[in-house]
């Protein structure tokens, strides 16, 4: 079974499930799942596990993103997209006569954001949009959420060209939408496209198009970053055949079966490896002694 992880430049027109259900196919592999969803009018960087790095969720879903795309003023939707059915008259709008540089940097930092109607956070185990499609209204409280980069350019009277870099959990369609309120006249996302999701960039991603065509000729794997190679912001730990059987059983590893640790800019987290090179476990330091208490264990055997 294939362990690791693609980074796939998703096109437009097709949804993050549907991605990674070809990702499957082409790999012929049952255990598939996205870090992140986008959009299907949305393009960009899709991160796609494989096998046990599908458990890394959460270690991916934490992490800084970016975006660049339009957004179109002049009227609000219903969907905060160019699906949406405009909610109101269209108002004029002319970017030149606004301070953008004021509209942006209100919201920069820490704000709260309320989720669009139409996605796919959950309310109640159901996701927002089966509501919004029954026309049933919710009541969502904000989350607090972070842009820690925002800048614009108008390139029409009506439409912004923006890039933003923000926490995990932002929706950009939810900042259109706001922006487009901040401004009087109402605004939507037009374009977007993700371009980093952590230390992930777009270019190192492959179309899915890409993808077959080294399936084709036999080569898939070279797409794969295998999972030895993933969450490499923790440090590296190998152990002693001893530390292995430790945590194999999940059970605290302590500092005597540590042949070698491999610094690394984070210690909230240890990557814990045999001699082999077989990465055995995700691991936490205790908080009072010099031992290592297994947080994710992966098995040795993993049938199909």
């Amino acid at each position: 079974m294939i362990h690791g992880l693609i980074a796939v430049d998703k096109e437009k027109g097709i949804s993050s499930h549907d991605a990674v259900a070809r990702v499957r196919r082409l790999l012929h592999t049952k255990k598939a799942g996205h870090f992140g969803t986008l959009d299907p009018n949305a393009t960009g960087l899709l991160l796609i596990a494989l096998g046990q790095a599908t458990r890394f969720f959460d270690f991916y879903v934490k992490q800084e993103k970016l975006y660049s795309g339009l957004i179109r003023f002049g009227y609000a939707t219903s969907t905060y997209d160019a699906e949406g059915s405009p909610l109101g008259e269209k108002r004029p709008c002319d970017l030149g006569s606004i301070d953008l540089e004021a509209l942006l940097a209100g919201f920069r930092g820490p704000l709260l954001q309320t989720p669009p109607a139409f996605s796919a956070k959950k309310f109640k185990g159901r996701p927002l949009y089966t509501y919004a499609r029954r026309q049933q209204p919710v009541s969502i409280a904000p989350v607090e959420v972070r842009i820690h980069e925002l800048t614009g350019r108008a390139i029409a009277a009506d439409t912004l060209e923006f890039r933003a870099r923000t926490s995990s959990g932002t929706y950009i369609r939810s900042l259109a939408h706001d922006l487009g309120q901040k401004a009087g006249c109402g605004a939507f996302l037009l374009e977007l496209k993700r371009e980093m999701i952590g230390a992930f960039k777009l270019e190192q991603a492959v179309t899915l198009e890409r993808l077959a065509e080294l399936e084709a000729q036999g080569n898939a794997l070279q797409a794969v970053i295998p999972i030895e190679r993933l969450l490499e912001d923790y440090p590296k730990m190998i152990v002693n055949p001893a530390g292995r059987r430790c945590v194999s059983n999940g059970m605290a590893l302590k500092a005597s079966d540590v042949l070698k640790i491999i610094p690394a800019a984070s210690n909230d987290f240890f990557r814990i490896f045999d001699d082999e090179g077989k990465l055995l476990a995700i691991a936490e330091k205790e908080p009072h002694a010099m031992n290592f208490r297994p947080y994710l264990v992966i098995p040795t055997d993993d049938p199909e």
